[in-house]
Protein backbone atom coordinates (compact mmCIF):
# COMPACT_ATOMS: atom_id res chain seq x y z
CA UNK A 1 0.00 0.00 0.00
CA UNK A 2 1.22 3.54 -0.73
CA UNK A 3 1.07 6.77 1.35
CA UNK A 4 -1.14 7.75 -0.93
CA UNK A 5 -3.96 5.80 -0.53
CA UNK A 6 -6.70 6.03 2.11
CA UNK A 7 -8.07 2.30 2.83
CA UNK A 8 -10.99 0.94 3.45
CA UNK A 9 -12.20 -2.47 4.58
CA UNK A 10 -15.57 -3.63 4.33
CA UNK A 11 -17.07 -5.33 6.77
CA UNK A 12 -20.38 -7.05 6.85
CA UNK A 13 -23.06 -5.14 9.08
CA UNK A 14 -24.66 -8.65 10.39
CA UNK A 15 -21.29 -9.10 11.99
CA UNK A 16 -21.34 -5.69 13.81
CA UNK A 17 -24.82 -5.99 14.75
CA UNK A 18 -23.91 -9.65 15.95
CA UNK A 19 -21.08 -8.05 17.82
CA UNK A 20 -22.22 -4.73 19.16
CA UNK A 21 -25.65 -4.08 20.44
CA UNK A 22 -25.22 -0.53 18.22
CA UNK A 23 -22.56 0.02 15.76
CA UNK A 24 -19.87 1.80 17.60
CA UNK A 25 -17.90 4.81 15.78
CA UNK A 26 -14.56 2.93 16.29
CA UNK A 27 -13.17 -0.66 17.23
CA UNK A 28 -9.62 -1.47 19.18
CA UNK A 29 -7.27 -2.68 17.00
CA UNK A 30 -7.36 -6.43 18.59
CA UNK A 31 -11.16 -6.47 17.68
CA UNK A 32 -10.59 -5.03 14.78
CA UNK A 33 -7.92 -7.22 12.85
CA UNK A 34 -8.89 -10.13 15.30
CA UNK A 35 -12.14 -10.77 14.28
CA UNK A 36 -12.93 -12.98 11.74
CA UNK A 37 -15.56 -10.79 9.96
CA UNK A 38 -16.48 -12.94 7.13
CA UNK A 39 -17.11 -15.77 9.06
CA UNK A 40 -20.65 -16.95 8.55
CA UNK A 41 -21.50 -13.71 6.26
CA UNK A 42 -20.37 -14.37 2.83
CA UNK A 43 -21.00 -11.71 0.12
CA UNK A 44 -23.91 -12.46 -2.00
CA UNK A 45 -23.47 -14.20 -5.37
CA UNK A 46 -21.60 -12.32 -8.39
CA UNK A 47 -20.30 -9.44 -5.40
CA UNK A 48 -17.24 -10.02 -7.84
CA UNK A 49 -18.97 -9.12 -11.62
CA UNK A 50 -20.28 -5.99 -9.85
CA UNK A 51 -16.72 -4.94 -9.07
CA UNK A 52 -15.82 -5.68 -12.30
CA UNK A 53 -18.73 -2.64 -13.36
CA UNK A 54 -16.64 -0.36 -11.08
CA UNK A 55 -12.95 -1.38 -12.18
CA UNK A 56 -11.28 -4.05 -14.30
CA UNK A 57 -9.71 -7.15 -13.00
CA UNK A 58 -5.86 -7.22 -12.86
CA UNK A 59 -3.07 -10.02 -12.61
CA UNK A 60 -2.68 -11.08 -8.60
CA UNK A 61 0.44 -11.75 -7.26
CA UNK A 62 -0.96 -14.36 -5.37
CA UNK A 63 -3.89 -17.30 -5.72
CA UNK A 64 -5.58 -16.35 -3.12
CA UNK A 65 -6.33 -12.98 -4.09
CA UNK A 66 -8.00 -11.30 -6.30
CA UNK A 67 -7.15 -7.44 -7.37
CA UNK A 68 -9.48 -4.79 -9.32
CA UNK A 69 -7.63 -1.67 -10.66
CA UNK A 70 -4.52 -0.73 -9.66
CA UNK A 71 -2.56 -1.52 -6.70
CA UNK A 72 -1.27 1.54 -6.17
CA UNK A 73 -3.95 3.71 -7.08
CA UNK A 74 -7.81 2.96 -7.08
CA UNK A 75 -7.61 -0.51 -6.27
CA UNK A 76 -10.20 -3.76 -4.75
CA UNK A 77 -8.95 -6.60 -3.32
CA UNK A 78 -11.00 -9.32 -1.99
CA UNK A 79 -8.47 -12.40 -0.01
CA UNK A 80 -10.01 -15.50 -0.02
CA UNK A 81 -9.14 -18.32 2.92
CA UNK A 82 -7.61 -20.07 0.44
CA UNK A 83 -6.80 -20.67 -3.16
CA UNK A 84 -9.88 -22.02 -4.01
CA UNK A 85 -11.36 -18.35 -3.64
CA UNK A 86 -14.92 -19.78 -1.77
CA UNK A 87 -14.88 -18.05 0.60
CA UNK A 88 -13.57 -14.39 1.51
CA UNK A 89 -11.69 -13.34 4.35
CA UNK A 90 -11.29 -9.69 4.02
CA UNK A 91 -12.29 -6.89 1.38
CA UNK A 92 -10.06 -4.12 1.02
CA UNK A 93 -10.89 -0.69 -1.16
CA UNK A 94 -7.72 1.59 -1.78
CA UNK A 95 -8.69 4.99 -2.73
CA UNK A 96 -6.04 7.22 -4.78
CA UNK A 97 -5.69 10.79 -3.01
CA UNK A 98 -3.42 11.84 -5.95
CA UNK A 99 -5.75 11.16 -8.42
CA UNK A 100 -8.94 11.57 -6.29
CA UNK A 101 -12.10 10.33 -8.07
CA UNK A 102 -15.29 11.14 -6.58
CA UNK A 103 -17.12 9.25 -8.95
CA UNK A 104 -14.75 6.09 -7.85
CA UNK A 105 -15.98 6.64 -4.06
CA UNK A 106 -19.74 7.46 -4.76
CA UNK A 107 -19.42 3.82 -6.89
CA UNK A 108 -17.57 2.29 -3.78
CA UNK A 109 -20.16 3.48 -1.22
CA UNK A 110 -22.77 2.52 -3.41
CA UNK A 111 -21.38 -1.04 -3.56
CA UNK A 112 -20.72 -1.22 0.18
CA UNK A 113 -24.42 -0.27 1.03
CA UNK A 114 -25.62 -2.79 -1.62
CA UNK A 115 -23.28 -5.51 0.22
CA UNK A 116 -24.85 -4.86 3.19
CA UNK A 117 -21.68 -4.13 5.08
CA UNK A 118 -20.15 -0.74 7.14
CA UNK A 119 -16.37 0.28 5.65
CA UNK A 120 -13.55 0.53 8.28
CA UNK A 121 -10.69 3.15 8.13
CA UNK A 122 -7.02 1.80 8.92
CA UNK A 123 -7.16 3.98 12.03
CA UNK A 124 -10.46 1.63 13.23
CA UNK A 125 -13.35 4.15 12.65
CA UNK A 126 -16.64 2.74 11.60
CA UNK A 127 -18.03 4.73 8.57
CA UNK A 128 -21.85 3.98 7.18
CA UNK A 129 -20.75 3.96 3.84
CA UNK A 130 -22.31 7.30 2.64
CA UNK A 131 -20.53 9.22 0.32
CA UNK A 132 -20.10 12.57 2.53
CA UNK A 133 -18.91 10.63 5.67
CA UNK A 134 -16.47 8.42 3.72
CA UNK A 135 -15.31 11.64 1.92
CA UNK A 136 -14.81 13.39 5.22
CA UNK A 137 -12.64 11.09 6.94
CA UNK A 138 -10.56 10.58 3.43
CA UNK A 139 -10.17 14.31 3.47
CA UNK A 140 -8.70 14.39 6.76
CA UNK A 141 -6.27 11.17 6.42
CA UNK A 142 -2.56 11.23 6.30
CA UNK A 143 -3.17 9.77 2.63
CA UNK A 144 -4.48 13.18 1.93
CA UNK A 145 -1.85 15.41 3.67
CA UNK A 146 0.85 13.85 2.03
CA UNK A 147 -0.80 14.40 -1.74
CA UNK A 148 -1.15 17.94 -0.33
CA UNK A 149 2.37 18.60 1.63
CA UNK A 150 4.54 15.08 0.97
CA UNK A 151 7.30 17.44 2.78
CA UNK A 152 5.75 18.16 5.43
CA UNK A 153 3.91 14.49 5.58
CA UNK A 154 6.99 12.93 5.73
CA UNK A 155 8.77 14.89 8.28
CA UNK A 156 5.35 14.15 10.34
CA UNK A 157 6.36 10.57 10.30
CA UNK A 158 8.79 11.18 13.61
CA UNK A 159 6.22 12.92 15.70
CA UNK A 160 3.12 11.85 17.63
CA UNK A 161 0.74 13.81 15.43
CA UNK A 162 1.43 10.71 12.65
CA UNK A 163 -1.39 7.90 12.01
CA UNK A 164 0.31 5.15 11.53
CA UNK A 165 -1.21 2.93 8.41
CA UNK A 166 -3.77 5.83 7.25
Amino acid sequence: MAIWQFSLYLIPLESVNQMFSEAPSELSMDIAEGTPWWAGHQPKSGFEDAISQILPESPSWSKSLRIWGVERSNAVLVGYLTEARQQVEEIEIRIDTSNLSNEFVLRICNWATDMGCVVRTKTYNLLRPEFFEVHEALVNSCAMRFTQDPVETLKSLKSNEFEPNN
